[in-house]
């Protein structure tokens, strides 16, 4: 099957001359395409008010259908990024972009249970985890040097700039007649589009020569199905924490899943990679052994044919070929824990306090959703700003560790300007919420550029996809974790006009729920400290040396 998806996608390259055909051009589609990630999620959170009229369902019923997108996103996201190191990130990208395509059109069209819309946004899910890990390698393919960093910068922009249109065009529809629909009839437009024009235009990577040795029948599938599996469970749980934690669909699957997943790490980290080195020490020894033997044997033949076998031992013995999900190269880059934990605190507090002001700005200020989702465009905008005048030779000079410092010591500090928010004080949101989401935004930007950077130019490029889908699958646990401890804390939100001690109480839970993001967001600047510069490190030993 795979190969005839491959036949198919190169059929559409003949179409349209190499010579018409520019790299910058396909980017561009790309990065228009790869918006459809962000628009899903914070479009479909502006939009749930609708989709609660729609169906007549409870709250906590639409929240699977926001829930359902990241729980097949962040759990096959890690697979669809080593698949497309494999495929090729051009053919997968085109994949994840016409089944998100396919999908917001199902999820657009009238449905006769919420049952339906859920199992839809769960197939949309899909298409994101196929289409972001391959958006990201094909920058690192396409780019080198100050090209790539002007790459990086573009899809921090887009990216970082589609969660604020998405909060705005959901508000937007939910307040008209076609409600979400029109919403995903919108997104289903723009991803068919660019999936066409790909089809035509796309120009494929250059491959290395580890990416020719890279074969789909040698992935790690009880790795995979392990891996896939676990991350499921955790995320479920997790989302269903949300209704509340003293539940066995809560303290079940996630102990589960998180031993899944660390028996995944460990198989491959410790036991596959052993055998690898024990078993390339020993043929390297037994090739030694019989090119000794080729100088004494006056048979010749018989001695290369003893050779032969020993190469086609060793290329036929599944656990020396097999492809890991978690390679040594991974756990080789500097820094890995501080920068993926950076990316769970990053993602946790952007979707903490957008979800968190978005809900106060409804049920306490009694805004309506396109104006809340308004109010939260200050951080759109610092982040895209963020994006436009980042230069990477200034963090440089500042020092990789100082500029992580910086952005999260801001982070912080913006988190707790925006705690301070109270509906009894005249002009609330110009004292408390303006400025520092704004700031909030450049901080957050800040440090997905420098983390970006420091990943894509470590990575080797047959690993790109993989990279990203293990970072990005960091801050998908960190989306479903922050949802679920502010649904925690928030309960069940209602509107009290008439009742101002009921408002006031409910105003007491948003004023605590900010503590959650002040403690994630202190734990980092805490874990800064531990992070290697390794550029500094290098013009040490480069002054050594002369």
């Amino acid at each position: 099957m795979l190969q005839s998806v491959s036949s198919f996608i190169k059929r559409g390259r003949t179409v349209v001359p190499d010579k018409y055909r520019n790299k910058k051009v396909v980017f561009f589609i790309a990065l228009v395409g790869l918006t459809m990630d962000n628009l899903n999620i914070t479009g479909a959170l502006t939009t749930s008010f609708s989709m609660e009229e729609k169906f007549h369902a409870s709250s906590n019923t639409i929240s699977w259908a926001l829930s359902a997108y990241a729980l097949t996103l962040g759990s096959f996201i890690i697979l669809f990024g080593k698949l497309g190191d494999i495929l090729g990130p051009h053919n997968t990208f085109i994949i994840g972009e016409a089944i998100m395509s396919l999908f917001s059109l199902l999820t657009a069209i009238p449905q006769p249970s919420i049952i339906a819309l859920i199992v839809f946004r769960a197939f949309q899910g899909l298409g994101g985890a196929v289409l972001m890990p391959s958006g990201f390698a094909l920058a690192a393919n396409y780019f080198q040097g100050k090209e790539l960093e002007m790459a990086i910068s573009w899809l921090t922009i887009v990216l970082t700039a589609s969660f604020g249109l998405g909060t705005v065009l959901g508000g937007a529809f939910s307040i008209t007649n076609i409600g979400y629909q029109g919403f995903f009839y919108f997104t289903f437009a723009i991803s068919a589009t660019c999936a066409t024009l790909l089809y035509f235009l796309i120009i494929p990577i250059e491959q290395t020569e580890a990416h020719k040795n890279m074969r789909v029948k040698d992935l790690d599938f009880p790795g995979v199905s392990f891996l896939v599996i676990g991350l499921l469970l955790v995320i479920f749980g997790l989302t269903e924490a949300g209704i509340t934690w003293n539940s066995p669909k809560v303290y079940v699957p996630i102990p589960i899943g998180a031993v899944l997943i660390i028996a995944t790490i460990l198989f491959e980290s410790i036991f596959l990679s052993w055998y690898k080195r024990s078993h390339t020490h020993k043929v390297t020894r037994d090739l030694e052994v019989e090119g000794a033997k080729m100088k004494k044997d006056a048979s010749l033949a018989s001695s290369i044919d003893s050779v032969d076998s020993i190469e086609s031992t060793d290329r036929s013995n599944w656990f020396m070929r097999v492809q890991l999900i978690f390679p040594k190269e991974v756990f080789q880059i500097t820094n890995f824990p501080w920068l993926a934990f950076g990316v769970f605190s990053s993602y946790f507090t952007f979707v903490f306090i957008v979800s968190s002001l978005i809900q106060y700005t409804i049920f306490v200020e009694f805004n309506s959703p396109l104006l809340a989702s308004v109010k939260i465009l200050p951080m759109a905008v610092g982040t895209v700003l963020g994006s436009a005048i980042y230069k990477g030779k200034y963090a440089l000079k500042v020092g990789i560790r100082n500029t992580i410092m910086l952005s999260v010591a801001v982070t912080l500090g913006s988190i707790i300007w925006i705690s301070r928010t109270d509906y009894k004080v005249k002009n609330e949101y110009w004292i408390y919420q303006f400025v520092p989401l704004f700031l909030l935004g450049y901080a957050i930007n800040l440090y997905f550029m420098v983390y970006l950077n420091a990943i894509m130019s470590q990575t080797p490029l047959h690993l790109q996809g993989l990279v990203s889908g293990i970072f990005q699958t960091f801050g998908q646990v960190a989306v479903a974790i922050g949802s679920a401890l502010l649904s925690t804390i928030l309960g069940v939100l209602e509107y009290h006009r008439d009742d101002p001690a009921a408002l006031e109480d409910q105003y007491k839970k948003f004023h605590n729920s900010f503590y959650a993001a002040i403690a994630i967001s202190g734990l980092f600047l805490i874990l800064t400290l531990f992070i290697k510069d390794p550029y500094k490190g290098k013009e040490t030993k480069e002054g050594e040396r002369s």
